[in-house]
């Protein structure tokens, strides 16, 4: 067995071909992966990526298909849980893997996947993208989100830049590398938060850190929520609840807002999370004075 930690979570990957997967997995796993016959804490999930997956009981309710970069997608919702497959372009073959919804008082959620039996290596890509699903959800009921943002570390405490894909998270986050002393990348695509039942929250570093090879198995108090805005001048505002909301919202995983039960899980989640965090809009440059008008906005001070 290969056992991951991520996020405070351990999971598990069953497979005959652990050697092989473990040097596959080593790049950006390698930091918070161990293999044994006994798991180094108790297991929120296992992926079983040798098996056939097997179809949920009666139709889905619904079908949403997205792409994902040149490959497509589809997430097939279940009442009792969710099918997700992924083409891949390149090869043809698609690799799926089944998420059945854990009941009151069962063992640690099982997830059959059918990654190692298509013929080809399992594409990297392909189960980064099933695992973060995987752990989205399994961890949802304790409080972990995986958000799309890049994660910058300053004073021991994590600020998290938000923005759709292209338009100046990594740029931003660069600013402050560059002009924000003592700042250090945590993670530039895929961080996890994990929230407490005291509303505060600490960014977890993860495996999935987009392009830019930046795999921390560390944790940081999250400090702030930075929604980027490309503007001609630089100007950060704090948002009401409402307004922060909407800025977090979108970069939450798009699959979870397509079922109603887990959209009211996410929603729950967010909640608290938003009043004890502020939320600024950052109206900005790709330049250093919009990283010092960021930080002085987070911080108080440069």
């Amino acid at each position: 067995m290969i056992y991951l930690q991520v996020a405070g979570q351990t999971f598990g990957i069953q497979t005959t071909k652990q050697e092989a997967m473990f040097r596959r997995m080593a790049r950006n796993y390698g930091p918070f992966m161990t293999t044994g016959d006994t798991p180094p804490a108790p297991l929120l999930f296992t992926a079983d990526i040798d098996r056939p997956v097997p179809p949920l009981r009666g139709e889905p309710l619904r079908v949403f298909d997205y792409a994902l970069t040149e490959d497509s997608a589809r997430l097939s919702i279940y009442r009792e849980g969710y099918i997700l497959a992924v083409t891949h372009a390149a090869s043809g073959k698609t690799f799926s893997m089944a998420y059945p919804l854990r009941r009151e008082g069962t063992e640690a959620s099982r997830f059959p996947a059918d990654l190692t039996i298509q013929g080809i290596a399992p594409p990297g890509h392909i189960l980064d993208h099933l695992l973060v699903f995987a752990l989205s959800v399994a961890g949802i009921d304790r409080g972990v989100l995986l958000i799309h943002a890049s994660t910058v570390v300053c004073r021991e405490r994590a600020v998290m830049f938000l923005a759709e894909s292209g338009t100046g998270k990594s740029t931003h986050s660069r600013m402050w590398l560059e002009h924000i002393a003592g700042t250090a990348l945590l993670n530039d695509d895929a961080p996890a938060v994990v929230l407490s039942p005291d509303g505060s929250a600490r960014v977890y570093g993860t495996p999935w850190s987009g392009k830019t090879p930046c795999y921390r198995a560390e944790s940081y108090p999250l400090a702030a929520l930075v929604r980027i805005r490309r503007a001609h001048s630089n100007r950060a505002a704090r948002q009401h609840t409402l307004q922060a909301f909407g800025a977090l919202l979108p970069s939450c995983l798009p699959t979870f807002q397509q079922d109603e039960p887990m959209l009211d899980k996410l929603c729950n989640t967010l909640s608290p999370l938003l009043a004890a965090t502020p939320v600024f809009l950052l109206d900005c440059l790709p330049d250093a004075d919009a990283a010092r008008v960021c930080c002085k906005a987070v911080f108080g001070d440069l």
